[in-house]
């Protein structure tokens, strides 16, 4: 599932306090879920809809920028400081959006909560690293049980925000409030079991010794431009898919939350069997390649559904997020298959890959609705699977 996930090279120390790192990493999954469906709705209220992709191609480029350099505000500052000032940051955009009334307040105010959310991902990833340690043994359990939980938060906001909203007479106030609400255990969690952090020696990414790296390396390359594809599908059905089935569909927002728990289910369901599959009998390149095609068949339904039967629309979204369970876990699976750890120049930009799939994904949703009708988008979107599918086609399978 859409989660943002960035690392850089880092030498580890000492280990503790992990069980506090879960949390608060989950509590800002749920803070970052419970309004990532509303956010491209709360913005339609102040500005046009071929406007709310500049907003994100805008807050998108600048967090690929600052991942590029976070290295050196790093060495300046330090992971538990940076992680406090993004905190109370976001903290303040995410209140402020709750009572915003006019362009001014609330497309600066989304602006930094946009670009906070990943970098703070990011700060909690390195507490998570350091207590982990050296021991790689219980890395991949760790992480995929975080996974599964970040699954199963990833079906429960969306339908919980939808709940709040219709409950508030179509308001988003309340559902920004517990957002911003949801913060707070996670400063406190910063304060008391991180104050004394010791940072590790962090490595800057060096972008030109990546770029070359995958590039020479057909099935990095290939497999990194199919993440850079799926990344942009979940750019694209986070932002507009919300607007298009509340607006113009005319679906209630507690039907649309209904229709988001069952979509994300798939992920609950699906990515675990999927990697055990990968790994023992199949390898990655089949499965990815059927979910890219799943992705472009059931997008292009969207374009041509106008019936407001809930089932149907769980239906479609269920299938949508199946094929984006199937490349999800065999694009990270594959990755880490053809990388060693000595490779975090490629590692690091692979991280990079969602916000600049954001920026490139909301460039081209802004120039579509210039010229087409809004339900052609997912055309669009389905069409853009279709390379993706001859990335898959020139890997090397792992079986």
């Amino acid at each position: 599932m859409p989660t943002p996930d960035h690392n850089i090279s880092l030498k580890r120390s000492k280990r503790s306090n992990i069980i506090p790192v879960y949390i608060a990493t989950l509590l800002l999954i749920f803070h970052s879920f419970v309004v990532a469906y509303i956010n491209s709705s709360f913005l339609e209220q102040f500005i046009d809809t071929s406007s709310v992709g500049t907003i994100y191609t805008i807050g998108s480029a600048v967090s690929v920028i600052i991942f590029l350099f976070v290295s050196r505000v790093l060495h300046k500052v330090g992971n538990y400081r940076l992680s406090l000032i993004l905190l109370i940051l976001n903290l303040l955009a995410v209140t402020g959006m709750a009572f915003a009334d006019s362009m001014r307040e609330a497309v600066p105010l989304f602006l930094i909560h946009l670009i906070s959310v990943p970098l703070i991902i990011f700060n909690l990833d390195v507490f998570m690293e350091e207590q982990i340690g050296n021991n790689e043994t219980v890395t991949g359990s760790r992480r995929g049980l975080l996974l599964t939980l970040s699954s199963i938060i990833g079906a429960i906001s969306p339908f919980l925000s939808s709940l709040i909203i219709e409950s508030s007479g179509g308001t988003f106030t309340n559902v920004y409030l517990l957002s911003a609400g949801t913060l707070i255990p996670i400063i406190a969690i910063l304060i008391i079991f991180f104050s004394n952090f010791s940072d590790p020696t962090y490595d800057e990414i060096d972008v030109f010794a990546a770029i070359k790296t995958f590039w020479d390396n057909i099935n990095i390359r290939n497999v990194f431009l199919a993440n850079f594809s799926l990344q942009m599908f979940f750019m694209l059905m986070v932002v507009f898919a919300p607007l298009y089935l509340t607006r113009d569909i005319g679906l209630t927002w507690a039907e649309f939350g209904i229709i988001m728990f069952f979509a994300q289910m798939a992920y609950v369901i699906l990515e675990y069997p999927i990697g055990i599959v990968a790994d023992k009998y199949i390898g990655e390149k089949e499965m990815m390649g059927l979910g890219f095609l799943i992705i472009a068949i059931s997008t292009s339904w969207i374009s041509f559904t106008v019936t407001t039967s809930v089932v149907v629309w769980s239906t479609i979204m269920f299938i949508t997020r199946v094929g984006a369970s199937f490349v999800e876990a065999t694009t990270e699976s594959y990755f880490f298959k053809q990388t060693k750890s000595s490779d975090a120049q490629v590692i690091s930009f692979f991280r990079v890959t969602r916000p600049l799939a954001y920026v490139f994904g909301a460039m081209i949703a802004s120039f579509t609705l210039l010229y087409l009708p809004f339900n052609l988008l997912f055309v669009v979107v389905a069409a853009m699977m279709i390379p993706a599918m001859f990335f898959t086609i020139g890997i090397k399978d792992t079986k």
